[in-house]
């Protein structure tokens, strides 16, 4: 009983640990890279030294209640993704999971129930950890996904306008890659072995007109006359490379559980279309 007591001690200790609130406002020590290198090369040394291991290590989604009996323990959530979210690489991406040992007999035999002694945002360097899918596998995923490249339509038809006529832009999706609300499958050997999906979100649509400006970021897709938002009245003639590009945002889910979602974002640059702005001549025709 007097380890046990040590060690809950120990997980409610915040001294030299860093700390943050869980949401029942109690103190729970944050264990950085460093200190779970310390914990494990304690275990190593007992194991060289053929001395019995005095703990025996787990870790766990840091989702709901769970522990290392739940029924399904690695399950992720969004709570664990937003326990790390805005961390530096050197602060750890996460996923967060919770840390457990227990005590155990020279036999092996647990002497003991599970009690969780920290939270940490380097899942793939907790002492106990299972292969699992951290934030760094799905960002990097997420990076390489085949997004679409957005093309434009172009009214009047034809690419060709009229100065000082307004001319209207619309974006469209291709076939080919992942537009917003596809799913894109990873490869389960980048991800430790786990079914991990990405679902693209569009986040902005910046149209280029070619003549040095341009109209965004915007969440408009634009549309055709008369209802489209997205004009430009050309002030001269000429030729203009026009083109829209897409920034995107993502979620992720493993194995069909909820769809988290993902720091950061790519900018996708769309594919250029030709625009020719012409002037109107009036004529006089004799009948």
């Amino acid at each position: 009983m007097l380890a046990l007591v040590l060690i809950a001690q120990v997980a409610w200790a915040a001294d030299g640990w860093g700390s943050k609130f869980t949401g029942g406002g109690s103190r729970m020590s944050l264990l950085d890279r460093k200190e779970l290198q310390d914990i494990k090369a304690e275990a190593a040394a007992e194991t060289a030294a053929k001395a019995p291991p005095k703990y025996e290590y787990a870790s766990v989604a840091n989702c709901g209640t769970n522990t290392p009996d739940s029924t399904n323990p690695d399950d992720l959530c969004t709570a664990a993704a937003l326990y790390c979210a805005g961390n530096t690489a050197e602060q750890g991406l996460g996923p967060s999971v919770r840390l457990f040992r227990r005590a155990i007999a020279p036999t092996g035999r647990a002497t003991g129930p599970w009690v969780q002694y920290g939270i940490t945002c380097f899942p793939e360097d907790a002492p106990g950890a299972r292969p699992t899918v951290t934030m760094a596998m799905v960002i990097a995923a997420f990076h390489d996904t085949a997004f679409a490249k957005p093309t434009l339509e172009v009214q009047p038809k034809g690419n060709v306008t009229l100065v000082t006529l307004p001319t209207y832009f619309e974006t469209r999706w291709p076939r080919a890659g992942f537009e917003p609300g596809e799913i894109d499958q990873v490869d389960p050997a980048r991800t430790a072995g786990f079914r991990v999906e990405i679902r693209p979100k569009a986040k902005t649509i910046t149209y280029a007109y070619g003549d040095g400006t341009s109209s965004g970021p915007t969440t408009s897709l634009g549309g055709p006359y008369p209802e489209g938002d997205i004009t430009k009245a050309y002030p001269r003639t000429g030729d203009f490379t026009v083109r829209a590009d897409a920034t995107y945002t993502g979620q992720f889910r493993v194995n069909g559980g909820e769809w988290i979602d993902i720091p950061g974002d790519v900018t996708i640059q769309g594919t250029p279309e030709a625009l020719h702005v012409k002037t109107a001549k009036a004529r006089l025709v004799t009948h």
